[in-house]
């Protein structure tokens, strides 16, 4: 059965980039009166690819409408995220992974910098400061930048790491760059460059939002990458999705995404999570399959993600090499149902034959010459 429901999945996409429309509507009209969305968990990822698909037809997607920037659905997304914070090992274990880096960077100093980009609502910042407090190595003094296209996710983010602050009798100062980072001033890098070090950047599942022109192969995060270089940070900590959602062609990238969120939904599925908020959780990430899968309008995509082989390439372009701690830290927070393949400077968390999600870590290239 699940053999022939991916065949008419994937037939309606076929159908859908040849410009036969009525044909790719009736495999979707078969493949969606064999769902039993209710009884059979599976169903529900195909129903999520099947209506992204349908808003390919119609040329209309999600991807022009980025659900973290208006108020009527960013709640909702951030109810789901805190879901997916708390059941979802994926994004738990890179954060414990990227937090001990973090910790072995900034631990201890008598003064330093954390440059956080996308930091949301601080819910990483907070753990960090916790974690650090519990091990007596606050910072003396903390510079915390938390750059955030949000300005009400800026304003949590600095309420929640400045009551953390005081709970941990942390010296922390927030500063807020209300801004996508690809949209900063040069007076805000300038800034950033100024700040104490050592510089310390983290990007936790952000890079990949970076606004890019049409047919770009990445020409925006090349530059964000060239300019978190230029901040001299001692190292940048990365989490992105482990997937090519960008630089493929439409069909192959309906494939990667297939591959990649099909895991993902089989590993909540094997969790014991509530079925409910199993389907909520995955009803998040449908928010991605609609952006990558859904969207005609190349410009107006949110979720561009790449492989941690083509992130390594660009941070080598802009004058980064793989920073070597990662991998040899042994963090807390691994969930058991998680396997951790290590390389330099990246770690993967793969899950059955599939590495899911990656963190990667990175220091400033030595200049020659």
């Amino acid at each position: 059965m699940r053999a022939q429901k991916e065949e008419l999945l994937f037939r309606a996409m076929e159908q859908g980039l040849a410009g036969r429309p009525d044909e790719a509507t009736a495999s979707l009209g078969a493949l969606e009166s064999m769902l039993d969305v209710d009884a059979v968990p599976e169903d529900l990822g195909y129903q999520l690819f099947a209506t992204a698909v349908r808003h390919r037809l119609a040329g209309a997607g999600a991807g022009s409408r980025n659900p973290y920037l208006h108020p009527d659905a960013s709640e909702r997304q951030i109810d789901l995220f805190r879901s997916l914070m708390a059941h979802m090992p994926l994004a738990s274990t890179a954060d414990a992974l990227a937090n001990a880096v973090l910790e072995a960077l900034l631990g201890g100093q008598q003064e330093a910098t954390l440059v956080d980009v996308g930091i949301g609502q601080g819910r990483q910042a907070v753990r960090l400061l916790q974690s650090l407090s519990r091990r007596g190595a606050a910072p003396g003094q903390l510079t915390l930048v938390g750059v955030d296209p949000s300005g009400a996710s800026l304003a949590q983010a600095k309420a929640a790491t400045e009551r953390v602050a005081r709970e941990v009798d942390a010296s922390v100062r927030f500063i807020g760059v209300e801004s996508p980072v690809e949209a900063m001033s040069g007076a805000e890098w300038s800034m950033l460059r100024a700040l104490p070090g050592p510089r310390v950047v983290n990007a936790a599942f952000a890079l990949h939002h970076v606004a890019e022109a049409p047919d770009s192969l990445g020409t925006a995060r090349d530059a964000v990458l060239r300019r978190l270089r230029a901040v001299e940070p001692v190292a940048l900590v990365m989490c992105e999705p482990n997937t090519d959602h960008f630089q493929a062609a439409p069909l192959e990238r309906f494939g990667h995404a297939w591959r990649h969120f099909t895991h993902v939904f089989q590993l909540l599925d094997s969790l014991g999570v509530p079925g409910e908020e199993r389907a909520a959780i995955k009803r998040f990430f449908g928010r991605e399959v609609e952006d990558v899968v859904g969207t005609v309008d190349e410009s107006a995509r949110c979720e561009r993600h790449e492989t941690a082989r083509m992130w390594k390439a660009r941070l080598s372009r802009a004058g980064f090499e793989p920073l070597e701690l990662l991998e040899h830290l042994r963090p807390h927070g691994v969930h058991p149902a998680l396997t951790l393949e290590r390389e330099p400077g990246v770690v993967g968390l793969r899950w059955r034959d599939e590495v899911l999600v990656a963190v990667l870590a990175a220091r400033p290239a030595p200049a020659h010459g």
